[in-house]
C-alpha cells in the first residue's frame, strides 16, 4: 500500500484482517494523510496542550460506512451542533439560527433569525432543483450549471463546496456537479458527530490491531509490474534502499501521483490519470478572534466564510468540534492567512489533495471499473464522494475485491453500501 492516509490505512487494516501480509509505505514521518491532530500525530507546543484538528474535523451521520468502521474499532463519537455564517467584505453578514442565538439578544436576535430563515427557504428551492437532477445528467457538467444566477444562497452552496474539498473559491464554478451535488444532497442538512480524543485516535485503533509492516519516510522510486508480481523500489530517509516484490499494489495517493510513481504506465492508465492535477491547500490553526470584530460577533461557528480582497476563505470554531472546555477560543482557517496575527498562529498545515475539475473527473468511473488491472488497485476519497466516507468506501471496495488470503480461515470484510 503506497500512502498511509485514511484510505490506505483502512485498506491495509481490512486486508490484514483477511490474512494478507501487508506493507504500508508512507512518504511522511507520520501517518494520517489529511488527519492532523495536534498533540497526537503532529507535535504540540507547551502553550497548547489541547487536541486540535488541522485537517479532517467533523463527520455527518450520513457517513454510514465510516460510522460502521468507528463502531467496529470501538471509537467513541459525540454529537455536535454545527452553525454557519457568511461575512461579506462590505460588512453584511448571514448566520444560521444557532449562530444568531449565540451572538444576539431580543429584537435584534429575531430580526437576524427571520432574515436567515428567508435565506434558508430560498436555498431550499435551490436544493430541490439539484435534488431532482438525475445522476446521469450531472456527468460532465460543472457546478456553475446549477448555480446561476449569482445570489447569496448560490454563494453559500459554493462556499460549502469550497470548505468540503479545500478548493479555492474561484475554481468552484468548474467543480464537477456529479461529485458536489450528490454530496450536498446527503450531507448539508445532516446531523454531525466528532471523534472523542481526536480524529487520529481511530488510526491508532487501526495500528493496535494491525500485524503488518509500516515504513515511514519512504520515497518510492518506481513501481514495476509483471504478469504475476509487483516490484517496488525506493529508499527511506536514512538512506537505506529497498527493492521488494509483492503480489499486488494499492495506490492510496492523490491521483496526480499515480503516473509519476509507475515505471511502466499503460496507455489506458495514462488516459485515466493524465488530467489530474494537485491542489495545494494550507490550513492555519490559531486563536485570533479579531476576524469577527468588524461584524460585532463574539463567538464564531463551525462553518464561517469570510470574503477577502482576493476571494473567500473559511474559519472553523474548534472548541465544540474538539471538545475544548477552556475559555480560550481555537480556530482552523483556510485562505485567511493574511487576516490572522502571526503571534496567534499555533500550527500551519500543508495538504496535497486532488484538484477537482470536470476534465479530470471524467475518468473517475473508469478508474473504479478497471480497479485491479495490472495487479494495481486505487483507493482514495476521490473514488467516492471526495470526503472521508469516500475514503472508507473505496478502501472497503478494494479489500472486498481482493478477498481473503484463505477464505476458510479469515472473516470477510463487513458488508457495506457503495454509493
Amino acid at each position: 500500500v503506497i500512502g498511509g492516509g485514511a484510505s490506505g490505512m483502512i485498506a491495509a487494516y481490512w486486508l490484514d484482517r483477511q490474512g494478507h501480509r501487508v506493507t504500508v509505505y508512507e512518504r511522511q514521518p507520520i501517518l494520517g494523510g489529511h488527519i492532523r491532530t495536534l498533540n497526537k500525530n503532529i507535535p504540540g507546543t507547551p502553550d497548547c496542550p489541547e487536541l486540535l484538528e488541522a485537517g479532517v474535523l467533523e463527520f455527518p451521520v450520513a457517513f454510514t460506512n465510516f460510522l460502521a468502521l468507528m463502531q467496529e474499532l470501538d471509537v467513541p463519537l459525540e454529537p455536535v451542533a454545527v452553525g454557519s455564517g457568511i461575512f461579506f467584505r462590505d460588512g453584511r453578514h448571514l448566520m444560521s439560527p444557532g449562530m444568531v442565538t449565540h451572538n444576539f439578544q431580543g429584537l435584534e436576535k429575531w430580526r437576524e433569525i427571520l432574515y436567515t430563515e428567508a435565506l434558508y427557504a430560498r436555498a431550499l428551492g435551490l436544493w430541490l432543483k439539484t435534488h431532482l437532477a438525475r445522476p446521469e445528467n450531472l456527468q460532465g457538467q460543472p457546478l456553475s450549471a446549477y448555480l446561476t444566477p449569482e445570489s447569496a444562497q448560490q454563494t453559500w452552496v459554493k462556499l460549502l463546496t469550497m470548505y468540503s474539498y479545500s478548493m479555492p473559491y474561484e475554481t468552484i464554478n468548474d467543480f464537477p456537479a456529479a461529485l458536489a451535488i450528490p454530496a450536498l444532497r446527503r450531507y448539508v442538512f445532516s446531523h454531525w458527530v466528532r471523534i472523542q480524543g481526536g480524529v487520529y485516535s481511530y488510526i491508532q485503533k487501526i495500528l493496535e490491531r494491525f500485524s503488518g509492516e509500516v515504513v515511514l519516510t519512504a520515497t518510492i522510486a518506481g513501481v514495476h509490474r509483471s504478469h504475476n508480481a509487483v516490484q517496488i523500489k525506493g529508499r527511506v530517509e536514512d538512506g537505506e534502499c529497498f527493492n521488494r516484490t509483492f503480489d499486488k499494489v494499492i495506490f492510496a495517493t492523490p491521483p496526480d501521483q499515480v503516473l509519476p510513481l509507475l515505471a511502466d504506465p499503460q496507455p489506458d492508465e495514462v488516459r485515466r490519470f493524465q488530467a489530474w492535477k494537485p491542489n495545494q491547500a494550507t490550513t492555519v490553526m490559531h486563536c485570533d478572534r479579531t476576524l469577527y470584530q468588524p461584524y460585532g460577533i463574539q463567538r464564531g461557528s463551525e462553518f464561517d466564510f469570510f470574503q477577502t480582497d482576493t476571494g473567500w476563505g473559511y474559519n472553523a470554531y474548534l472548541n465544540q468540534l474538539c471538545g475544548i472546555t477552556s475559555n480560550q477560543s481555537y480556530n482552523l482557517a483556510f485562505n485567511l492567512q493574511n487576516r490572522i496575527a502571526p503571534e496567534k498562529i499555533i500550527h500551519v498545515q500543508h495538504h496535497h489533495t486532488p484538484f477537482y475539475d470536470v476534465a479530470a473527473f471524467q475518468s473517475r468511473d473508469d478508474i473504479i471499473a478497471t480497479n485491479g488491472e495490472h495487479n494495481t488497485y486505487h483507493v482514495g476519497a476521490y473514488l467516492g464522494d471526495g470526503l472521508h466516507e469516500g475514503a472508507v468506501t473505496s478502501a472497503m471496495a478494494v479489500a472486498q475485491a481482493i478477498g481473503p488470503a484463505d477464505a476458510e480461515k479469515t472473516a470477510p470484510v463487513t458488508s457495506f453500501a457503495i454509493r
